[in-house]
């Protein structure tokens, strides 16, 4: 692993994912990478072919590409609005040694031409919020845009989700459960069929707190499995095993 003294700038820190033994560069005055990330990462059955095709959308600081970088010996490229998290997430690639596997680019989610050949797996940790709800939208313009739909909508990211994706390729994404609905909605009407759900519950007694979603485009089998709830906390406030074991491994 490369020497992180010379990588990191002012102001940021590494943040450690034990499991798969990285370092990811962040910034407080950018949004970091939550536990919905880590969830969707783990939920995320990509292929472990050197010959298979990967694109995040919504990035961040790259994240979700970091981990699954651990389940498959494939390309995965990585698509991110904010310039300085990008920069972030290449500085965390060069020092995790994996430029070879893994690229990070700037740029519009909305605006991608369709790749050639199309991906295997597309995942999207994306804006959860509509711009509508005022009560929720962060005062930094950076965590705004991660996480209200300032610059990309539901049905925008859906979109591009399947302009990448070859047929029967697989779409997994996190978002709010008291959204599903619109997301089930725009899923369908883009030609997706919905194959797995698994609820997130910061503890056992409390409402779902994330949903993961499997949907596979154009052609995809029938049948939705409800995978068993994952539970983040337990009553003493500290990680469940089963999120410890999603954290630092068994």
């Amino acid at each position: 692993m490369t020497d992180a003294t010379d990588l990191l700038k002012p102001g940021e820190r590494l943040d450690y994912l034990a499991r798969e033994k990285l370092s990811i560069i962040q910034n407080p005055d950018y949004f970091a990478f939550s536990v919905d990330a880590i969830l969707l990462a783990h939920f995320a059955k990509v292929p472990r072919r050197q010959t298979a095709r990967i694109l995040d959308l919504c990035s961040g600081t790259g994240v979700i590409p970091f981990l699954l970088s651990a389940k498959t010996a494939g390309h995965i490229d990585a698509i991110e609005l904010q310039e300085a998290l990008v920069d972030m997430a290449q500085r965390s690639c060069q020092l995790n040694n994996l430029t070879d596997r893994l690229t990070f680019r700037q740029g519009d989610v909305k605006s991608m031409e369709a790749a050639r050949p199309l991906y295997d797996v597309v995942t999207c940790n994306p804006p959860y919020f509509s711009v509508t709800n005022k009560q929720t939208q962060h005062h930094l313009t950076s965590h705004a845009i991660a996480r209200h739909e300032v610059y990309l909508t539901l049905e925008q990211w859906v979109a591009q989700a399947k302009r990448q994706l070859k047929t029967r390729g697989k779409l997994f994404c996190v978002y709010r459960p008291d959204r599903l609905d619109d997301l089930m909605e725009t899923l369908l009407g883009a030609g997706f069929s919905v194959h797995r759900l698994q609820f997130a519950y910061g503890k056992a007694d409390q409402v779902a707190k994330v949903v993961l979603v499997e949907a596979i485009y154009a052609g995809g089998r029938q049948g939705l499995k409800v995978e068993p709830p994952i539970v983040i906390y337990g009553p003493d406030q500290q990680y469940t095993p089963e999120m410890k074991a999603i954290y630092y491994g068994d």
